[in-house]
C-alpha cells in the first residue's frame, strides 16, 4: 500500500479530511470535538492529517452520535444516519401533534393514516445555494401524495419544490422533495428552514431575523456555503414564500 511522507495512506488522508469536514457540520471547535468523544487534541490531529486511522471506540461513538461510518470511511452516502421512512414521518408528526388519553392522561403515539392523501405537483427546482431563479418543472407532470394528517388545512398553501444543490446538508439533501406551508408572516420564520424570494432568486435556507441591525440573514447547514446577509442598503426586495413543513427523500429501485 503506498504510503505518504508523513507515513499516512491515501485512504486514511481522504478518512481524515471527511473527519475535519464533519468537525464543521457538527460546528465543534477541535478540542470540543475531543472533549466530546474522549480522545486527545494528539490523537484527532493525527486523524485528521491521514497519519492514523481512528480507533474502533471512537468509530463505535461516532456511530452512537448518529453519524455514518459508512460515509467517515469510504465517502459513500451521507453525512448522518437516516431513519426509515415510517420512522421518520411519525417523529415529525410526534413534534407536531400531542394525544392525550383522557383516561390516563398519558400522551399517545399519533398515528399516519395512509388512506388519505394530497397530491401536491412538483412546480419547479428551488436552490439550495446561491438565489436563482425557480426552474420550472411544471410541464414534466410531476407530482408527489402525502398523507392529509402531515399536511393539513387547504391543499393551496402547500408547494412542492425539488432540491437544487448541496448548502443545507447534511439535512436536506439536493433532489429531496420540500413541501413549503406558504406564509408572509416574517416573525413566525424566525429560525426555520424556508423558502425565501429576493429580486435576484430564491433560496431555501434557515431565515434568522436581526431586527437591531435590520438584517435578515439566511444560514445554510454546509459551512462550505457563503451566509447570506440582506440589510437595507443593499436595495433588495425580500418575500417570504413559505416555512418548511415536510421534506422527503426518494430512493430509485432497480
Amino acid at each position: 500500500m503506498k504510503k505518504l511522507p508523513n507515513g499516512g495512506t491515501p485512504a486514511a488522508q481522504e478518512i481524515g479530511e471527511r473527519l475535519g469536514k464533519l468537525l464543521k457540520i457538527m460546528r465543534l471547535k477541535n478540542y470540543q470535538f475531543s472533549e466530546k468523544f474522549g480522545i486527545s487534541n494528539a490523537s484527532l490531529a493525527r486523524y485528521k492529517s491521514g497519519d492514523r486511522l481512528p480507533e474502533p471506540q471512537l468509530l463505535l461513538d461516532l456511530c452512537k452520535a448518529r453519524v455514518n461510518i459508512n460515509w467517515l470511511l469510504t465517502g459513500e452516502g451521507t453525512t448522518q444516519i437516516t431513519q426509515d421512512f415510517d420512522g421518520w414521518m411519525k417523529e415529525k408528526l410526534e413534534q407536531r401533534m400531542k394525544v392525550v388519553d383522557s383516561k390516563t392522561g398519558l400522551i399517545q403515539s399519533p398515528t399516519i393514516d395512509y388512506t388519505r392523501t394530497i397530491t401536491l405537483p412538483i412546480v419547479g427546482e428551488i436552490s439550495a445555494g446561491p438565489r436563482e431563479d425557480v426552474i420550472d418543472c411544471r410541464s414534466l407532470g410531476e407530482t408527489i401524495e402525502v398523507p392529509r394528517t402531515l399536511a393539513p388545512g387547504n391543499d393551496t398553501n402547500y408547494i412542492a419544490f425539488r432540491v437544487n444543490g448541496h448548502s443545507m446538508e447534511p439535512n436536506i439533501l439536493h433532489e429531496d422533495i420540500v413541501i413549503i406551508k406558504q406564509s408572509i408572516d416574517w416573525d413566525n420564520a424566525n429560525g426555520k428552514v424556508c423558502a425565501v424570494r429576493a429580486t435576484d432568486g430564491v433560496t431555501l435556507k434557515k431565515v434568522v431575523l436581526d431586527p437591531a441591525n435590520s438584517r435578515i440573514i439566511l444560514q445554510p447547514f454546509n459551512m462550505d456555503y457563503d451566509v447570506q446577509i440582506i440589510d437595507p442598503d443593499q436595495g433588495l426586495e425580500l418575500f417570504l414564500i413559505g416555512n418548511l413543513s415536510l421534506q422527503m427523500r426518494l430512493f430509485k429501485i432497480d
